[in-house]
């Protein structure tokens, strides 16, 4: 009992040492650091614009990280979509080969939250970046990347 607490004194000291990396216009949202922007702009658009403020986007690797997020922007009440940055990177397998892209590398995900029939791009319908979706409550719907029609808000996060 005794080391916790003296673990837990020095990892507070350390905190207020070092200080949070998270500074404005990020927020801290559970252990993410994020920037959540209502700019309407297209997948790809929304991925260079992350990679230009040195961050990437979004990735949430666990449901809880997911979940976290969700009850952020159901709270915010924007009714805008947000891109996050889920691709996917096969269309040719039916529903495709998802995975987080962060800094130019690929974590396979490992749980799917998509909304009913999603995701439902093809080859011949190439729906490969990811949206938490207003209208269903924020769950994981796949969209174009370049088509102008499926604009939304994006969510930029950093180390």
């Amino acid at each position: 009992m005794e080391i916790k607490i003296l673990l837990s004194c020095i990892a507070m000291a350390l905190n207020t040492v070092l200080g949070d990396n998270c500074k404005s216009p990020y927020v801290r949202i559970g252990d993410g650091c994020y920037f959540i922007s209502n700019d309407m702009v297209s997948g790809d658009e929304a991925f260079a614009i992350c990679a230009k403020r040195g961050a990437y986007l979004a990735n949430f690797e666990t449901l809880e990280e997911a979940m976290i997020m969700k009850a952020e922007l159901t709270q915010k009440k924007s009714g805008k979509h947000y891109y996050v940055g889920g691709r996917n990177i096969n269309r040719y397998i039916p529903g495709g080969d998802w995975r987080w892209i962060k800094n130019g590398q690929m974590t396979k995900m490992t749980y799917y939250a998509f909304g009913g029939g999603e995701p439902n791009g093809s080859n011949a319908s190439p729906q490969d970046c990811m949206f938490f979706y207003a209208a269903e409550r924020y769950i994981f719907h796949n969209v174009f990347c370049d088509n102008g029609s499926y604009r939304g808000g994006y969510i930029c996060e950093k180390y």
